[in-house]
């Protein structure tokens, strides 16, 4: 049967008045995620005002002082960072679980971040075990996973600084557990650090804040990609100065 012209307008008008509005919410929901600036990790600070009051406030975080030593014995820290995007993950050589697994999910985000000749972007593992991990094992834990080490480095150092970074730099737990495999507990997160040195946060799918990336997921892992992307190749004016609100 012929529908009138009549009838022609009517679903037209329906359409736009019901479905059309709804396939824009749904064009713009998908398209947020890959236009809106990444956000910052915050934190409650204790400041004092001219007359001597102290006062709390909400900073930004940055990532926190270190030095150490990669798989090259060449010394890197924070301040040679400055300039790279890069996202810090822990890690130890002999541990039998988590460690492999996130490092062959990093090898799989390495590959396909290079695809986009995103040149200013670095991932750093850092060993919580350093009493063990030399920078000759670690070069070696490299090259038994077929590494490029190009934009990849594998820090060590002292216990204590380690240590220090992990539980407060990046609130992180780690410590040393006979019954944790290879006797050191660790995290498997994984924190995206900006070319100025800020903690970024990102969006999961139901665009809800994610402050770090389960290495061990390769979902998680995924939308790490996608972070990166938008944080090295779009052109964002963000502002770097001290947040306070």
């Amino acid at each position: 049967m012929m529908l009138s012209w009549g009838h022609i307008k009517k679903w037209a008008v329906l359409f736009f008045i019901l479905i059309f509005p709804y396939l824009i919410v749904q064009v713009i929901e998908k398209s947020t995620h890959n236009i809106l600036t990444l956000g910052y990790f915050e934190k409650q600070v204790l400041l004092t005002d001219s007359l001597g009051v102290p006062y709390e406030t909400i900073d930004s975080v940055q990532v926190p002082n270190f030095t150490l030593i990669n798989q090259y014995e060449k010394s890197i820290s924070n301040v040679d960072l400055l300039g790279y995007n890069y996202i810090v993950n822990f890690f130890f050589t002999s541990c039998p679980t988590i460690c492999p697994t996130t490092t062959l999910n990093l090898i799989e985000l390495q590959k396909k971040i290079k695809k986009f000749d995103i040149d200013n972007f670095k991932i750093i593992s850092i060993s919580v075990d350093p009493d063990n991990d030399t920078p000759e094992k670690m070069q070696d834990y490299a090259i038994s996973m077929g590494i490029d080490l190009s934009n990849w480095e594998f820090l060590t150092g002292e216990k204590e600084d380690i240590y220090n970074i992990v539980q407060s730099g990046f609130s992180l737990a780690v410590g040393q557990d006979s019954l944790a495999p290879g006797g050191v507990f660790h995290s498997s997160s994984v924190t995206i650090v900006d070319s100025h040195g800020y903690l970024r946060t990102g969006l999961d799918k139901k665009k809800n804040i994610k402050f770090v990336y389960d290495g061990t997921l390769y979902s998680d892992v995924k939308l790490l990609m996608d972070e990166i992307q938008r944080l090295s190749i779009t052109d964002y004016q963000d502002n770097y100065e001290i947040k306070m609100k």
